[in-house]
C-alpha cells in the first residue's frame, strides 16, 4: 500500500494519535508539586510517576506493536482509546499514591499503543525520505501537543487541578475515538498481516535484532530520551528553587520549549532532504549536547534566568531535530514488520527513562548543573553511538 503522494488529510489524521502521550506528561508537570501535597508525599515521590508513566509507555509499546502487525492497524487503535478512558478515570479518582502509579501506568500503556500504531500506518503509506516527509506532517498534528500540553496545565490551575485535567483528557480520548471509527481506514492490507504465534512474533525480532544499523539506532534514541527526561523532570523544580517562577507561569515557559521541540521536527525533516538523514541526526545531537554545555556555564557562571530557559530552548530545538532522520532510518528497510520496528525505537526510550528514574531523582534540582551535565553527557554519547554502532558510511543512501 506504499503511496509516492502525501495524503495531508490522512497523515493529520494518524497524527492526531500521538496527543495523549505527550498530554498524559507535559500538561501534568505544573501540577507536581500540588499532586506531592494532596497524595501527602514528597516531591521525589511524586515525581517517580513519571518512571510509572513510561513504564507503562514501554509495555504497551513492546504488546503494541506484534499485535498491530497482525490484526491490523485499526482494532488495537480502537481498543487504546477505550482503555486510556478508563486509565485517566481512574488516575482522576486516585485516593493514594499506589492507585495513582496505576492510572499513570495504564495511560502510558494505552497512549504508547496509539503512537505505535500512527508509526505504523505511516510506514504502511510511504518509505525513504517521503517517509521522513511524512513524519514530519503528522507531527504537525501530533507534536502541537508537546507545546499546547504545558500551557494547558498550566491555564487549568486557574479554575481546576490535576483531577480535573485527568477527566479532560478523557474527555478528549472520547473525542479521539469517535473521529478515528468515523474516518481512519485500516492502512494494512489483510494479505500483508504476519501470524501472531509467540514463534513468529520472535522471528520477526530476531530479524530486527539482526540488523546492526537498526539496534545502534536504538542505543542513540535511548541516549536522546534520557537527556530529554533529565528536562521534563527535574526543570519543573529549577524553575521553582533557583528563579521563584510559579507553577502556572512554568506550564507557559515549558511550552515555549515545547514549540522549539516542533520546530526541531520540522527542521529535522527539512535537512534530511537537503543533506542526508544521519547528517540530520548529528546535527540534532550536537545542539542538544552544546545546550547541555550551556546549562552547565549558566550556573557555573551565574548567568541568570533567561540563559537558563534559552539554553533549555536550545536542547529541545536539538532534540526535535532528532525525532523525524531517527525514525525514518529505523524503520527503512522493515516495511513488513513495521509495528514490531516502531515498537522497538519507542521501547529503547521509555525503557532507559524508566531504568534512569533513579538518576533523576538525585540530580540536583535548585540549579541546572544536574539537566545540563545529563544532557551534555548523554547527547554526546549518542553521537559516538551514531557513528561507532550505526555508521552512516556504510549505511544505504534514502530516497
Amino acid at each position: 500500500m506504499t503511496e509516492t503522494k502525501l495524503r495531508s488529510g490522512l497523515i493529520m489524521l494518524i497524527g492526531a494519535l500521538g496527543v495523549l502521550q505527550p498530554f498524559s506528561l507535559d500538561t501534568y508537570l505544573p501540577s507536581l508539586g500540588q499532586m506531592a501535597k494532596d497524595m501527602s508525599v514528597s516531591e521525589g515521590v511524586i515525581q517517580q510517576n513519571l518512571t510509572f508513566l513510561t513504564f507503562g509507555v514501554s509495555i504497551g509499546t513492546v504488546l503494541t506493536g506484534p499485535i498491530t502487525d497482525a490484526i491490523g492497524r485499526r482494532k488495537p487503535a480502537l481498543f487504546a482509546l477505550v482503555g486510556y478512558i478508563l486509565a485517566a478515570l481512574l488516575t482522576a479518582n486516585a485516593i493514594n499514591i499506589e492507585m495513582l502509579f496505576a492510572g499513570r501506568v495504564l495511560q502510558g500503556l494505552t497512549a504508547a499503543c496509539l503512537v505505535i500504531v500512527a508509526n505504523a500506518m505511516l510506514r504502511d503509506l510511504h518509505e525513504g525520505i517521503q517517509l521522513i516527509k511524512a513524519f514530519a506532517l503528522s507531527m504537525v498534528v501530533a507534536s502541537s501537543s508537546w507545546f499546547i500540553g504545558p500551557a494547558f496545565g498550566s491555564f487549568l490551575q486557574t479554575f481546576t487541578n490535576w483531577r480535573g485535567l485527568s477527566y479532560i483528557l478523557a474527555a478528549l480520548a472520547a473525542a479521539l475515538f469517535a473521529l478515528i471509527a468515523w474516518k481512519l481506514p485500516d492502512t494494512m492490507h489483510v494479505d500483508d498481516r504476519t501470524k501472531s504465534t509467540a514463534k513468529q512474533v520472535a522471528v520477526r525480532f530476531r530479524h530486527l535484532a539482526k540488523d546492526r544499523v537498526f539496534l545502534g539506532l536504538l542505543t542513540v534514541q535511548a541516549t536522546i530520551s534520557i537527556s530529554l527526561f533529565s528536562y521534563l523532570s527535574v526543570s519543573p523544580f529549577v524553575y521553582d528553587a533557583a528563579y521563584n517562577i510559579t507553577p502556572i507561569q512554568v506550564g507557559y515557559f515549558l511550552a515555549i520549549n515545547s514549540f522549539f521541540a516542533y520546530t526541531g521536527g520540522q527542521v529535522g525533516a527539512k535537512l534530511s532532504e537537503k543533506l542526508s538523514p544521519p547528517k540530520a541526526l548529528t546535527i540534532g545531537l550536537i545542539v542538544g549536547a552544546a545546550a547541555g554545555a550551556g546549562l552547565i556555564a549558566t550556573t557555573t557562571m551565574n548567568l541568570g534566568f533567561i540563559a537558563f530557559t534559552g539554553f533549555l530552548a536550545i536542547f529541545t530545538l536539538g532534540f526535535g531535530t532528532t525525532i523525524t532522520p531517527l525514525i525514518g532510518m529505523a524503520m527503512a528497510k522493515h516495511p513488513n514488520e513495521a509495528g514490531t520496528a516502531a515498537a522497538m525505537v519507542a521501547v529503547s526510550g521509555t525503557l532507559a527513562t524508566t531504568i534512569s528514574g533513579g538518576l533523576y531523582a538525585v540530580l540536583d534540582h535548585t540549579s541546572s548543573i544536574g539537566i545540563g551535565t545529563t544532557m551534555l553527557g548523554f547527547m554526546s554519547l549518542g553521537i559516538f553511538l551514531l557513528y561507532a554502532v550505526v555508521k552512516p558510511s556504510k549505511m544505504e543512501e534514502l530516497k
